[in-house]
């Protein structure tokens, strides 16, 4: 039997020495981190305890035979520790990746943080398309839409003050001293001036309309940033369940070992029970996360149906999150547009309200025809049943109960209302815009600080397997420990990437670009110039 070193020293047999050293050669320390397929598998360390008293009788040889009984077990424990090290190191080498900072730590540099480099699905869905068949499908926009068009309507209809009016019209009665009959009557009536009132209700119904027509932009803003969450949350947690397999599968690779250790004697049965109680959390984390993608696909399915919310989300959205504009006019916002649309509306209504306090000139014409014994008797003394007039009226109503002074003072605080708002929404849109690019900066800053953490860590847990296996100065603890720490790291860097996108969309909305990030210009309505004019 070969001489055996004393307790807490190394002994390597090693392929590149011809003779045994005490010392582990540099290609077995190399091994462990650049190929672990080409670990060696002949240094182990004598196991401590017990078996340790026998070290010192068997390193100086067999000086009695009433030893060589203790020193043959000792050698059997020996050969076990050595067995179940060198299980444990091929089945690491196995399962191991060749490359474990790729899979955990995306190069930040071949893409914008969350940018994926494997090649998306021909199935998935293209995030710009998606929302673009949201908002054509969304109930809310093709209601939004029919409002337009009904307050266009609306619109027609007051400029119709505008055109003559013909009259037509029969009445029955006592005609006076022609008695008892009807007379058949036509009229022609044509608006001179009304000191404001048509023009006013013009001015209010197309104020109306520049107000539906922001709406509708609010409401495809709306469909975007509800589409768009979705879309994140759903690959949110998809990047997640990736992480946590990836930490699951580490943790079974601890458990493996941990269990053979144990079998063999070189560990302890708590070893394993600690790694699977670890499996089991993560096993909760991912069932958590699988009931997140199916909540968030089901309102996906709200705005493109179950067919394209079944379907994988693509690996990111591309340039389209981060076209915000360099500089906003957030008066052009529809949120400000509507504001200055109300306001238009209160104004056109106090405009209005004082103009009805003045009469309304108008010319008239008509043609009148009698019938029955009174037309008789018309035609008796006349000659003829049909009489015409044209007359200029000037019509105002002088008493109405307090109605139009008191719509006046409604219209005027109706409009500093609208004044209140409008100031409250521009600062609204400012601190929006404010808040969203400090949020968007800060997260950019965080994901570089998250990535430099897993890459820490991940070298962190590499030393620990090397002192785990090699030199035993780790305990199972601390390989959990770093299994979860990864875990942990991965999760942070993954939800990171995710705000990103998510306060890259606030943004978007929040300029107002997001329409034209998404290719949806042409969603929206058609201004209509203003008529202002005296004569419309």
């Amino acid at each position: 039997m070969p001489p055996t070193p004393p307790p807490g020293r190394w002994i390597t047999a090693c392929p590149c020495a011809r003779r045994t050293t005490r010392t582990p050669c540099c290609r077995s320390s190399r091994s462990v981190r650049s190929e672990p397929g080409l670990r060696h598998s002949g240094m182990t360390r004598r196991p401590s305890g017990p078996v340790a008293s026998t070290g010192p009788a068997a390193g100086h040889g067999v000086r009695s035979a009433g030893r060589s009984t203790r020193a043959w077990r000792a050698a059997g424990v020996l050969a076990a520790g050595a067995i179940a090290c060198v299980c444990a190191q091929v089945a690491l080498a196995q399962s191991r990746p060749p490359d474990t900072r790729v899979v955990l730590v995306p190069s930040a540099s071949a893409a914008p943080p969350g940018m994926p480099v494997q090649p998306d699905d021909a199935h998935a869905l293209d995030w710009a398309a998606t929302v673009r068949n949201a908002v054509a499908r969304y109930p809310a926009i093709a209601g939004a839409r029919a409002s337009i068009a009904q307050q266009s309507s609306l619109v027609d209809a007051a400029r119709a003050g505008y055109l003559p009016r013909v009259q037509a019209e029969v009445t029955s009665g006592q005609q006076g001293e022609f008695g008892t009959g009807q007379v058949a009557s036509i009229g022609l009536s044509q608006m001179l001036y009304d000191f404001g009132k048509t023009r006013s209700a013009v001015a209010r119904e197309r104020a109306a309309e520049r107000r539906e027509q922001a709406e509708l932009l609010v409401a495809i803003d709306g469909v975007i940033e509800q589409t768009c969450q979705a879309l994140i949350e759903i690959h949110r947690y998809d990047s997640l369940l990736d992480a946590l397999g990836d930490q699951m599968a580490a943790l079974a690779r601890v458990e493996e070992i941990t269990r053979l250790r144990a079998e063999a004697g070189a560990a302890t049965r708590s070893d394993p029970l600690q790694a699977r109680a670890r499996m089991e959390a993560v096993e909760a984390k991912r069932a958590a996360s699988r009931a997140q993608i199916d909540q968030w696909r089901s309102r996906l399915e709200s705005y493109v149906g179950a067919e394209d919310a079944a379907r994988p989300v693509s690996a990111g959205p591309g340039d389209v999150l981060s076209r915000a504009p360099g500089s906003v006019d957030v008066d052009d916002l529809p949120t400000l547009q509507a504001a200055r649309a109300t306001r238009a509306e209160a104004e056109a209504l106090l405009r209005n309200a004082r103009a009805r306090r003045y009469p309304t000139i108008s010319l008239e014409a008509n043609a009148n025809h009698r019938l029955g014994t009174a037309g008789d008797r018309y035609e008796d003394l006349y000659g003829r049943r049909t009489y015409n007039n044209a007359l200029v009226a000037v019509r105002s109503d002088l008493y109405q109960g307090g109605a139009v002074t008191a719509q006046a003072r409604a219209s005027a605080s109706a409009l500093e209302v609208a004044d209140e708002l409008l100031r409250t929404e521009r600062l609204l849109a400012l601190d929006t815009l404010r808040s969203q690019r400090r949020v968007r900066d800060g997260l950019l800053e965080r994901i570089s600080l998250f990535e430099q953490r897993v890459g820490s860590i991940v070298e962190t847990r590499e030393l620990y397997w090397d002192q785990y296996l090699t030199l035993g100065t780790r305990n199972v603890l601390d390989l959990l420990n770093a299994e979860q720490e990864i875990g942990q790291s991965t999760e942070d860097l993954v939800n990171a990437r995710h705000d990103l996108w998510r306060a890259q969309l606030d943004l978007l909305l929040a300029s107002g670009s997001a329409r034209a990030a998404f290719g949806l210009d042409s969603a929206g309505p058609d201004d209509r110039a203003d008529a202002t004019g005296a004569g419309l």
